[in-house]
């Protein structure tokens, strides 16, 4: 609530809050309380009217303003409150300042449009204002202060200069055109004015048209055809004050139509305020003569389009999409209008739409052609690969008006090449698996074979070595073995002994030969028989065969201390062997492929599983000659694997006696040198023969084991196998390198990899010497005697 001597500011706004809100104590003017009835009279008026209007009082011409005024004012609104007039308008001071002192001497005065240039916002700014000044008078009559009205013309001012302009240079435009003339249709009086250009394409006479004259006269010159739709086009653009833009025909006296381009939309003129219909009309009689020839190219070049197997589109010069053909519809399923403009993006795989968005900004920026490989959309079948390829059309002048392209599917064909791809890797792979396999073995026969004529009357070390050459000879065998099983099915020359077989025996046998492996890896085998009869025909050892390498592949690929299930069932005229592990499971990349040749799970260098992966390729192959089937299942990485053998089932033969439902379950030198290697028979054969060579010898079969002997006793010379479980040769090496303690030593690399980057991954660990298995024992001997 105000003060009486406050009540002027009542009405007065923002500003009248903040003029009574503003500390005035410290001002020359002094508190509100004290301000003279005059000055408080006149704030009161400035306050309350909507014009912008500004009062100064005294001498120094402190300076009050409205709300409206606050614009005026721009940025300085913020302080000029209180201010002198010549200190808020310091700029303006030199154009206004004599006005000023005329109505301080009592000279009311008016100015309109008047230029004057601010720095109201922190730039110099060109304005127009029209205002007023009056004098105040206080209680004597005197003058003691001024009040000015305010409004601000700068946006008038420069629309009438645009206008101005904008008319000068549609006047030289249409001068220059020679085609183009103007209309206008003042709203107000119905009198429609044209220029000589637009005269002549009514065949109108001109002066008659200059002066003005009905706008009935110009329609009713119009095509039949296409006066009704005009005249309702003109009154709609009055009515609703939007854009006029119309073709239409003329005919003429030599028989033949002129085509028209009417454009225009309802002006205010800015100074009168008239409003009128005005606009321009263009001759495009060649345009569309040469519309319509190439329309008949257009409709011969679809005709063409529409038959071809390839998807054809066609783009503006600068990029734009604005045609395909019927078979885009066809084989994405998406309309041809969706897909016009960006709309095709959607139908291009998301990965692959940056790298072609990227291509086709190159083609556009240097006129190359355009080609890129990419998945698109089909109706039926997800994405498939199509190979997308453009060439620019140019002009005599070799402008580019256009580009034109085709979609060629080659899904087909780059799977096929893939698949090439992906065999031949597994091949190669296959092949440098199977020389390391070879060479592993070949090791500690070496070894032993070194031993024997080395101290061929040592009993004890004869039959120890007799025993490593017969274990790894085995170990040969079988490989050579599945080699030449896998060879003999493929090529199908294996001729299976048919007869009824009990799977249940089968499951027991196999179950007898996964034994040692699923025992050694400290396995729980689990295993559910069904009661019924599960005979059928076939090759009981095949079968053996079959079950046993399913059970290994699982033990093999599951981490020590796993969970392995095999059950047996009997679903309608089926035999069903399910072997299920809680195992490192299959990539869903891997999955479709475990069956066949050169196919396994990734591998790392330590190779703890082992084989060459052909188990799973021989299982296919036998259970297709037993008239079965051999599926897969996994759920990823580390979530454990299924398969599936199912085979037809057979009555039980009447001799037959049914076997135990239960099988019998599996329960659960001299230089000091340290030779690391999980091969304990390699291990040992080699640190022996280095014995031999008066070396004081140890052994390790892994990288804990390793670890602590280092520990223990560091030694002269690591000998260490790359492909260890858990850590391989490579890590081990840094981290006995780290141990505390540790002294300079040789680090020699020994492994069944020996290509040029196995070579250099260990190099990059840091080992002196690479040998691959078997060893070169003279070579290690001659090595280990140079130390220095």
């Amino acid at each position: 609530m105000q003060s009486d001597a406050q009540a002027f500011l009542d009405n007065g706004g923002a500003m009248g809050t903040r003029i009574a809100a503003h500390d005035w104590a410290g001002h020359p003017l002094g508190p509100i309380e004290g301000w003279p009835p005059a000055l408080r009279t006149a704030l009161g008026i400035a306050l309350g009217t909507s014009f912008p209007t500004f009062v100064t009082w005294t001498d120094n011409l402190y300076m009050f303003f409205n709300d409206a005024y606050r614009p005026v004012l721009g940025a300085k609104a913020d302080w000029a409150l209180g201010r002198p007039l010549r200190e808020v308008w310091s700029e303006a001071w030199p154009a206004v300042g004599a006005i000023v002192e005329q109505a301080l001497a009592g000279e009311s005065c008016f100015f309109e449009n008047f230029p004057v240039t601010l720095e109201r916002n922190g730039y110099p700014e060109q304005t127009w204002f029209t205002f007023s000044y009056s004098p105040v008078r206080d209680e004597r009559g005197a003058v003691s202060g001024l009040v000015c009205l305010v409004v601000e013309d700068t946006a008038k001012v420069l629309a009438l200069a645009r206008h101005k302009q904008a008319e000068e240079r549609l006047a030289l435009s249409l001068e220059a055109s020679g085609n183009i003339g103007t209309w206008s249709y003042d709203a107000d009086t119905g009198a429609t004015f044209v220029d000589e250009r637009f005269a002549r394409l009514f065949q109108v006479d001109a002066a008659l048209a200059s002066a003005g004259t009905d706008l009935e006269r110009f329609t009713s010159m119009i095509h039949g055809d296409d006066r009704a739709r005009v005249v309702a086009a003109i009154a709609a653009a009055i009515r609703d004050e939007s854009l006029y833009d119309i073709e239409y025909r003329i005919p003429q006296l030599c028989g033949k139509d002129a085509w028209v381009n009417a454009r225009g939309k309802v002006f205010t003129d800015p100074a009168t305020g008239r409003r009128r219909f005005a606009g321009v009309a263009v001759d495009i009689s060649a345009r569309k003569e040469a519309e319509q020839a190439r329309a008949e190219s257009e409709r011969k070049f679809r005709s063409i389009a529409n038959v071809i197997p390839q998807l054809v589109w066609s783009a503006t010069a600068d990029g734009v999409n604005d045609y395909l053909n019927h078979r885009w519809q066809e084989y994405t399923g998406v309309p041809d209008t969706a897909a016009r403009g960006a709309g095709w993006h959607a139908a291009v795989h998301p990965d692959d739409l940056p790298a072609l968005l990227d291509a086709w900004q190159r083609s556009l920026a240097d006129g190359s052609a355009f080609q890129v490989e990419h998945r698109l959309r089909h109706h039926a079948d997800g994405f498939r690969w199509v190979l997308n390829r453009a060439l620019p059309v140019r002009d005599e002048a070799g402008a580019i008006t256009r580009w034109m392209g085709t979609l060629t599917d080659v899904h087909d064909h780059k799977r096929a090449a893939e698949d090439l791809k992906a065999a031949a890797r597994r091949k190669d792979e296959f092949l440098a698996m199977l020389a390391h396999e070879l060479r592993n073995p070949l090791a500690p026969i070496s070894n032993a074979a070194q031993l024997l004529s080395l101290a061929p009357n040592d009993a004890a070390r004869v039959r120890q070595s007799s025993d490593v050459i017969t274990r790894q000879v085995r170990h040969m065998t079988n490989l050579v073995d599945d080699l030449l099983d896998v060879s003999r099915v493929t090529r199908g020359l294996v001729e299976l002994d048919r007869q009824e077989v009990d799977m249940k025996t089968v499951v027991a046998s196999a179950v007898e030969q996964a034994r040692p492996l699923v025992e050694a890896r400290r396995h729980a085998l689990e295993l559910h028989v069904a009661p019924a009869p599960a005979w059928v025909v076939g090759d009981r050892t095949r079968l053996v065969q079959i079950v046993a390498n399913i059970l290994n592949n699982a033990a093999k690929y599951t981490p020590p201390g796993g969970r392995i299930v095999l059950a047996v069932d009997t679903p309608g005229d089926e035999v069903r062997i399910d072997v299920t592990d809680n195992g490192i499971g299959i990539g869903a990349n891997l999955l479709p492929h475990v069956f066949e040749l050169f196919t396994q799970a990734e591998r790392t260098p330590d190779r703890s599983q082992g084989g060459l992966g052909l188990g799973l390729a021989l299982v296919h192959s036998l259970v297709q000659l037993h008239g079965g089937r051999v599926e897969a299942r996994s759920e990823g990485r580390d979530r454990g694997s299924q398969f599936t053998v199912t085979l037809p089932r057979t009555a039980a033969p009447a001799r037959a006696v049914v076997a135990s439902a239960d099988p019998p379950a599996v329960t659960s030198a001299a230089r000091a040198i340290l030779v690391v290697d999980d091969n304990v028979d390699a291990a040992n054969s080699l640190a022996q023969v280095l014995q031999s060579y008066g070396h004081d010898t140890r052994t390790a079969a892994g990288p804990g084991a390793a670890l602590a002997a280092a520990a223990e006793r560091w030694p002269d010379v690591f000998i260490l196998d790359i492909g260890l479980p858990g850590m391989d040769g490579c890590e081990l090496a840094g981290h006995l390198r780290a141990l505390p303690g540790a002294r300079p030593a040789l680090f020699l690399a020994l492994t069944g990899y020996g290509q040029p980057h196995d070579r250099q991954r260990s190099r990059s660990a840091g080992f002196q010497h690479h040998f691959v298995k078997p060893v070169d024992l003279p070579a290690l001997a001659g090595l280990l005697a140079g130390l220095a």
